[in-house]
């Protein structure tokens, strides 16, 4: 279960960074350059917050238990979200491929493109399994690392095309919206597939909250440009930011049902042993300082006193005959 803390985090920060985002958009956005008549006061409050929110989120859930769920999550939401970001993938890189380019060189383009469809395909077999309430990535893992792939053939595309730009802002919006996309998909490899469930679980809910932020920021804005017809600030295509936002959608989805989750068996064991809050070296801390000897402590000291008391020691001997008798007859003998 994922605590309200991080949730609040997550919303409050998004509840500041999105409306000053917007007014951007609308009143500060000169559509002939793509800069900001305010200089950088709007865009530093905007990356301000979204990287405390990111500290933060990244701390926080360290703090409790792992928020470990019980695997597979039947989430309806999730997978229709998971089916359409896959069809967005596949469209997206097959219009790059036979329409326009996402990426000036043609070679990264197409890398990019089949990455992009290898992605997709993932992304619907994700999707029935999150509809019917199957895990098919705990048999068969690599196929889960296809989108985290997708991710990392994007950011080499994001430098390459970037590298000319003058617009640092949206650039470093895209980026790192790219960034925690693939951490994100990394984390629910490794969470799908039973590798770290503790680690990964955290990694998901942290990275996952970043990814929705970030997506948030950029590509609302877009849609709004779009709408009013402004050409775009960025060289992103669009078609890609529909994909994050559809991929943002799937994941705070996919963590609603992992917070509605049951625990997995092994954190619902170390919940019991320990209480909320706190871990392991804490709970032991604790019991030393409430008095509660540990028992190899005890059993040490026990030994030491039966030496100094009996000068008893520990030794291996060889077998003799017993002294006591076996039967009756022996006995009587």
């Amino acid at each position: 279960m994922i605590t309200k803390r991080v949730w609040r985090i997550f919303w409050i920060s998004l509840l500041i960074a999105l409306p000053v985002r917007l007014y951007q958009t609308l009143f500060l956005l000169e559509a002939e350059t793509g800069f900001y008549t305010d200089g950088n006061l709007s865009t530093g409050i905007v990356f301000i917050t979204l990287m405390a929110a990111c500290v933060l989120l990244y701390v926080d859930p360290a703090r409790g238990a792992a928020p470990v769920p019980r695997l597979p999550i039947c989430s309806l939401p999730a997978a229709v979200a998971s089916m359409f970001t896959g069809f967005l993938f596949c469209g997206q890189s097959l219009f790059s491929l036979l329409g326009t380019p996402s990426v000036e060189n043609e070679l990264t383009n197409r890398i990019l493109a089949a990455a992009g469809i290898l992605a997709g395909l993932t992304l619907l077999v994700q999707a029935y399994g999150h509809a019917v309430g199957r895990n098919f990535w705990s048999e068969h893992p690599l196929p889960a690392l296809l989108p985290p792939v997708w991710g990392c053939v994007c950011l080499v595309a994001l430098f390459i095309t970037y590298s000319g730009s003058v617009n640092i802002a949206e650039n470093v919006y895209d980026t790192f919206s790219v960034v925690f996309l693939l951490l994100f998909f990394f984390a629910y490899a490794k969470l799908h597939a039973g590798m770290e469930p503790e680690r990964s679980a955290r990694n998901a809910v942290r990275f996952g909250l970043m990814a929705v932020s970030f997506a948030a920021v950029t590509v609302l804005p877009e849609l709004i440009l779009k709408m009013m017809g402004v050409s775009p600030v960025t060289s992103y295509p669009f078609g890609m930011y529909l994909m994050n936002g559809m991929a943002a959608l799937f994941i705070l989805f996919f963590l609603l049902g992992m917070h509605h989750a049951a625990p997995a068996p092994a954190a619902a064991r170390q919940e019991e042993e320990q209480a909320p809050g706190t871990s392991q070296e804490e709970t032991h801390q604790a019991g030393k300082e409430d008095g509660m000897p540990d028992s190899s402590d005890e059993t040490e000291d026990c030994a030491e006193r039966l030496q100094e008391a009996y000068g008893a020691s520990e030794a291996f001997l060889p077998r003799a005959k017993s002294p006591f008798p076996k039967n009756n007859t022996e006995n009587r003998g």
